[in-house]
């Protein structure tokens, strides 16, 4: 009763070493096989697809590059704002100098 057990778990350890004869060749049987099922496309429906996947990724790539220069323009502006000596420079260094126990000398 128990090995009826383990051989329906498949557990056993004598089934385990055992190969298939001719399992890879079987393996190849079966591929070329399924290869002969496919329904390949034809040689102009194949240009077709491979011109709508070019049309795309060419459209996708003007979109990016488009958001990509008004990501720059919109950096160039924000850094072109900002003051090269922000007011008030003096201030802040003497109270820094005061915080940290230089005074003001």
């Amino acid at each position: 009763m128990a090995d009826e057990k383990l051989n329906a778990k498949g557990n056993n350890k004598k089934e385990k070493g055992k190969k298939e004869p001719g399992r890879i060749r079987r393996w190849f049987k079966d591929f070329f096989s399924e290869l002969k099922k496919v329904t390949w496309p034809s040689f102009s429906k194949v240009l077709k697809q491979t011109g709508v996947v070019l049309l795309v990724v060419v459209v996708f790539l003007l979109v990016l590059m488009g958001f990509d220069a008004l990501l720059k323009l919109f950096h160039e502006f924000l850094i072109s704002n900002i003051p090269s000596e922000p007011a008030g420079t003096e201030a802040v260094a003497a109270a820094f100098r005061l915080i940290s126990g230089g005074g003001l000398l």
